[in-house]
């Protein structure tokens, strides 16, 4: 069937899948909805086109931004001294929704995943040194996930950190609300077991 497309489809169906959690059949899909929209299409290509001409890293913290600075960065609102570490820049996203954290963030840009060739090189984990040696910060929260590598990444920086003098933190993982014990996995009933917390009344 592939053999039946003009090649220009093909290469845009080839580029579609390479994107996370596209198929097969999920590009093809695409590909006909767009051609179906013409102005979808050419509104696509011109926000790729400007994506990829505009958008960097902060140079502070690794969030997505237009300028040298992310608009987070230039909060001036934003005084709580604490450092949250994440893996990439959606995570920053997910947690502003939560609407519960004032202070900054740093973006690694992954994590520790010596079998995939991802050292302390290729993360952003030297900008993290100095941020923690010249911002005065008081905790660091590390928001990285609990995978094993996330898991392997936030000891290291731990480990790492032993005499750095503020408060090293992590995410509680917990139940989430209106879950049933027997659904739980688990890892996360031992986690909530160990991370217990006080009834208050």
């Amino acid at each position: 069937m592939e053999a039946l497309l003009p090649a220009s489809l093909k290469r845009l169906k080839e580029a579609l899948e390479r994107l996370p959690g596209i198929g097969p059949r999920s590009a093809l899909r695409l590909v006909q909805a767009l051609l179906k929209k013409p102005e979808l299409l050419q509104a696509l290509w011109e926000s790729l086109g400007e994506a990829a001409q505009q958008v960097r890293s902060c140079m502070r913290c690794g969030f997505w931004a237009q300028e040298e600075l992310c608009t987070l960065c230039q909060d001036p609102t934003r005084v709580e001294p604490v450092l949250c570490v994440v893996k990439e820049p959606a995570d920053v996203l997910a947690i502003e929704r939560s609407q519960a954290f004032r202070g900054h963030y740093h973006v690694l840009g992954g994590v520790l995943d010596p079998l995939a060739g991802v050292g302390e090189d290729q993360l952003r984990l030297s900008v993290l040194w100095q941020r923690l040696r010249t911002e005065g910060y008081q905790e660091i929260i590390l928001a990285l996930g609990t995978s094993p590598e996330a898991e392997t990444t936030a000891y290291y920086i731990a480990r790492h950190l032993a005499d750095w003098p503020g408060r090293i933190t992590r995410f509680a993982s917990g139940i989430p609300v209106g879950s049933d014990l027997e659904y739980v996995d688990p890892l996360t009933l031992a986690r909530s077991l160990r991370e217990r917390l006080p009834l208050s009344l």
